[in-house]
């Protein structure tokens, strides 16, 4: 073809092309072995991680949730002086009678209510009071919980456990294990190589073929949320059923945990009744001594038996709302004298010691509504992974094949052998179902080869 032919012709522009150009995958062994690891793992985990990720992505607003649900009994307006935490269990009493109260919890912050607790455990009434007025503002029984309630108490056990009890608790734990295998899997297949440009690298093709879209927002979108994701799969894993006791037995009886804080006394100094009367400060003075140890705390005083010689108090920051870690101290307060006579905090709690940046991590709290809101993108977008990644196997499937990643011919490299290796010993559940993985695939080749050797030869 000549020079001429080629040539646009006269009044027609020339465009430049916007088609995407296509860079051929790496055709290595290794590239072949991981990307058949993280093929395997997305199917293996989809179902459950399309559960875990949406309830996740639900819980992570929920206190805002029950914040509007709940507005006319959380939120106050100040005006004054706060009354005293006594008169606030009185009325508190006073409204809904017949229940002995059992604590009281007093926000830092002015434009929350109070919370006062009548009756034992799990069963208590949860009245919301007035701090500056004395005033109740009702009550929420756990008996008969409002839809926000019991919505999130679901929310959180299908997150948890899959309503399957410790089973299900293995199935996400399970599962958590298996996402760091995709990320880490999917950060090597997604790194640049060489011969290819940043399109479908750093921002997708939106102009391309549906399965190169597909593909881009598969990997483009990944890639930038992969430290989110990472630290809310990392963090989860304190909260699962084998790992979580395999860190506490390897970290028991770290210095940190061996009690720095003040040492408790003996049970009959702490809080067993005494015979003999005795003077007895106030509710009011009790909480007074407590707010100026903790000024910018919420307290929650557990108010005690008659006869008992101390108060037991926490001290904590917003749960979930809090920016940072969350933090919080236990202590008792002699009655008699106001003494302090125990103190820990959380950061010395023997198996909770990491619960405090753990938690916000996990639901993202820890920057406050900016990293809420990122932390949804992530849950959304990782449960959005499996669809578009079997959508991907989907279109590219050969027809009459189910076009499955066959395993290579070449020998696993040592170094992966060894990644593996590691990554079994700091996820056990994991590499347990990698052992049984290797052992099924091992049998099914020594059938196929029995199999082969039986068929009859071909004329």
């Amino acid at each position: 073809m000549t020079p001429e032919a080629t040539r646009p012709s006269a009044g027609q522009a020339r465009r430049p092309s916007t088609l995407p150009k296509r860079v051929a995958a790496p055709s290595g062994s290794l590239y072949r072995m991981i990307w058949r690891w993280h093929f395997y793992a997305g199917i293996l985990v989809a179902p459950t991680l399309l559960v875990v990720t949406i309830t996740g992505a639900l819980y992570i607003f929920r206190s805002e949730i029950e914040n509007l649900a709940h507005a006319d009994l959380r939120f106050v307006a100040p005006a004054g002086e706060r009354a005293g935490a006594q008169a606030q269990v009185d009325a508190a009493v006073e409204a809904f009678p017949g229940r002995p109260p059992a604590s009281i919890e007093l926000p830092a912050d002015p434009g929350r209510s109070s919370v006062v607790r009548l009756g034992e455990g799990r069963g208590a009434l949860a009245v919301h009071v007035d701090p500056f007025r004395a005033r109740p503002l009702g009550a929420i029984d756990p008996d008969r919980p409002g839809w926000t309630e019991a919505f999130f108490t679901t929310v959180l056990k299908i997150h948890r456990e899959l309503l399957a009890g410790w089973p299900g608790r293995l199935v996400v734990e399970l599962t958590v294990g298996w996402t760091i295998l995709l990320l880490a899997t999917g950060l090597y297949l997604w790194w640049p190589r060489r011969g290819g440009g940043p399109a479908g690298v750093w921002w997708a093709r939106f102009r391309a073929k549906p399965y190169t879209v597909l593909r881009d927002l598969h990997t483009v979108l990944g890639f930038y949320l992969l430290a989110p994701v990472a630290v809310i799969a990392v963090s989860g894993l304190f909260y699962c059923l084998v790992w979580g006791e395999a860190f506490h037995r390897a970290t028991r009886g770290r210095p940190e945990a061996s009690g720095g804080g003040t040492p408790s006394t003996s049970a009959a100094v702490r809080g067993d009744p005494d015979p003999t009367p005795m003077p007895a400060l106030s509710l009011d003075r009790i909480e007074a001594l407590a707010r100026a140890r903790y000024p910018d705390r919420n307290l929650f005083i557990t108010l005690p038996e008659p006869g008992s010689r101390t108060f037991s108090l926490s001290a904590g920051n917003d749960y979930d709302n809090s920016y940072g870690p969350f933090v919080s101290a236990r202590f008792e307060l002699d009655r008699r004298d106001g003494r302090m006579v125990s103190h820990s905090t959380l950061a010395e709690d023997e198996r909770y010691w990491w619960h405090g940046w753990a938690y916000p991590l996990h639901v993202g709290s820890v920057l406050g509504p900016t990293t809420k809101v990122i932390w949804l993108v992530a849950c959304l977008v990782l449960a959005a992974m499996p669809v578009t990644g079997l959508w991907m196997w989907w279109i590219r499937r050969p027809a009459g094949r189910a076009g499955f990643p066959r395993r290579p011919d070449r020998p696993v490299p040592r170094g992966l052998v060894a990644a593996i290796a590691a990554l079994s010993l700091l996820l056990p559940v994991v590499g347990a179902s990698i052992l049984l993985i290797l052992t099924g695939e091992a049998i099914v080749g020594v059938v196929r080869r029995a199999l082969a050797r039986q068929s009859p030869a071909p004329a």
